[in-house]
Parts: C-alpha cells; sequence; structure tokens
C-alpha cells in the first residue's frame, strides 16, 4: 500500500512538471512568429564534448562557442561567421552515435523572452565511425540570451 502511495504521488509530481512546461510553452508560442535565423555550416563538436543525453544550449560569447565546436573549411567553403556582439547561438546536439544523423532546424520562432527552436532528426544506418550529430543556428540579440528562455521542439 505504502509502494503504491508513492507512486501514486511520482505521478502526480511527474504530471505537474508536465503541466508547467507545457504551459510556458503555449505561453511562449503565444504570439510567436518567425524571426529571421542563420544556420551555422561548417563546424563540428570538438572530440572533447561526449554529451549521453540531448544537450541544449545557448551560447553568447566566443570563448564558450570555442569550447565545444570547432571549425571544418570543407573544399574552400568557411565555417559561417557569427557576430557576437550581434549574435547569439542557440544549438542541440545529440548523444554520440554510430548513425549518420542529420539535425536540421526548421524554423525559430520569437516571442518577448522566449525562443521556439523547431528542428527535425533523421538517422541513417549503422557506420564504423561515431559522431555527434548537432544543429545551430545564430539569432540576433534583440534582449540578451540570458534574459530568454528557449524551448527546442522536434518534428
Amino acid at each position: 500500500m505504502k509502494q503504491l502511495a508513492i507512486v501514486f504521488t511520482v505521478a502526480l509530481v511527474a504530471l505537474f512538471c508536465c503541466q508547467c512546461s507545457t504551459s510556458q510553452y503555449a505561453q511562449a508560442k503565444k504570439g510567436a512568429k518567425s524571426t529571421p535565423y542563420t544556420v551555422l555550416e561548417n563546424y563540428f563538436v570538438r572530440n572533447t564534448v561526449k554529451p549521453t543525453k540531448r544537450y541544449r544550449i545557448v551560447l553568447d560569447n566566443e570563448k564558450d562557442f570555442d569550447a565545444i565546436f570547432g571549425h571544418a573549411s570543407l573544399m574552400g567553403s568557411l565555417p559561417t561567421d557569427i557576430n557576437w556582439k550581434k549574435q547569439y547561438v542557440v544549438a542541440i546536439m545529440l548523444p554520440e552515435t554510430n548513425r549518420p544523423t542529420m539535425v536540421t532546424p526548421l524554423d525559430v520562432k520569437q516571442s518577448p523572452g522566449n525562443v521556439i527552436f523547431y528542428y527535425q532528426v533523421n538517422t541513417g544506418l549503422k557506420t564504423s565511425y561515431t559522431i555527434v550529430p548537432f544543429a545551430a543556428v545564430a539569432l540576433e540579440r534583440t534582449i540578451e540570451p540570458q534574459e530568454l528562455q528557449v524551448f527546442f521542439i522536434e518534428k
């Protein structure tokens, strides 16, 4: 009987937490409009970073960005420039995998104090190598990133 009460309490707490985040998302979504963003290309996740779960991050300076991402110049194409005085970065990283995985930004919406980052994940067949799949976008600084609530929505 005591175990049933504990399970019931945990279920109620989990439901309440889901309701809170759902209502926060619903509030953020209300009045949110698509905002211009730049997809960051020709970067990779450094091999010193090994996320074991989905990792969502907002970066507002070059030092923190360079600690996670490296530049990958491919056949003459340079990494996307980031103007740190005018932009900040929103990124999603997935756990290391041996399957080719594309994380594609679909849309970014903003409402006052909120950013909603929509992305899609496509996974391929097993390979002999591993990667850390990620997607990152640069957004204009309308307000300081520390004052934002960011929602990551996989479609």
